[in-house]
């Protein structure tokens, strides 16, 4: 069950997103004012596709998954790490959540009022200039995932996908994910038997060491190589 909190000021946090360090003292107040932090257990949802957007979300802590949900299966958007704005396609778009949001492991989440939001985007010219870099940063990941599960092959797009789990996810060569395999494989668009023998076959190279939900990059260069030829 999710749990409001009662937390410390806007002002003095360290967890703010690169945006809210363009905002001033008093519209750090009027966020303050607008908001609540909530904490979420592991497997929680935090939004729903097709609900009424009325916040946008912070992740201060935790890891979350995106997914739409399609008639028969789901689609794996993106894996969210902390320090990340959730629900920013609904500010000027549908007042509606696009996709679903579920928690890979515990998080605290902040849920900031839309309007208030919306209000500082027309005026705050840096706060505005700050949220378009964000916004161009999550589209052109999107790019390059896309580009990766349509154009590589099995070998190329696991490279790409522990690449990126271990410089933006968790920013460690050796990690220990918080999520099923069955979900890596959706990751990298490949069934769950093909990532099996991709994983054994970059386990057996010493590429990738993978032993359970932990994983190791042994060699990084070839790593690279993969991704880049795959």
């Amino acid at each position: 069950m999710a749990i409001p909190l009662k937390t410390q000021s806007c002002k003095i946090c360290t967890h703010k997103s690169s945006c809210f360090k363009k905002l001033t003292l008093p519209e750090l107040e009027v966020i303050d004012e607008n908001r609540l932090e909530i904490n979420y257990k592991n497997g929680e949802m935090v939004c729903k596709q097709g609900s009424f957007a009325s916040h946008i979300l912070f992740l201060k802590k935790g890891l979350i998954k995106l997914y739409i949900e399609g008639k028969d299966k789901n689609l794996i958007v993106a894996i969210v790490p902390a320090g990340n704005l959730i629900g920013l396609p609904s500010l000027f778009g549908d007042p509606i959540f696009h996709y679903s949001a579920v928690t890979y492991e515990d998080s605290t989440v902040c849920l900031l009022n839309i309007d208030v939001f919306r209000n500082f985007t027309q005026e705050n010219a840096c706060f505005s200039s700050e949220l378009i870099k964000i916004i161009n940063e999550t589209t052109i990941q999107s790019y390059d995932r896309f580009f990766s599960i349509s154009q590589k092959n099995m070998h190329g797009r696991y490279a790409d996908l522990i690449s990126c789990l271990s410089e933006k996810i968790y920013q460690n060569p050796k990690f220990n994910i918080t999520f099923s395999r069955k979900d890596l494989a959706e990751l990298a668009s490949m069934s769950a038997e093909s990532l099996s023998r991709v994983i054994k076959d970059f386990d057996k190279d010493k590429i990738v060491s993978a032993k359970g939900k932990e994983f190791e990059i042994l060699d990084q260069k070839r790593l690279l190589s993969i991704s880049q030829n795959g």
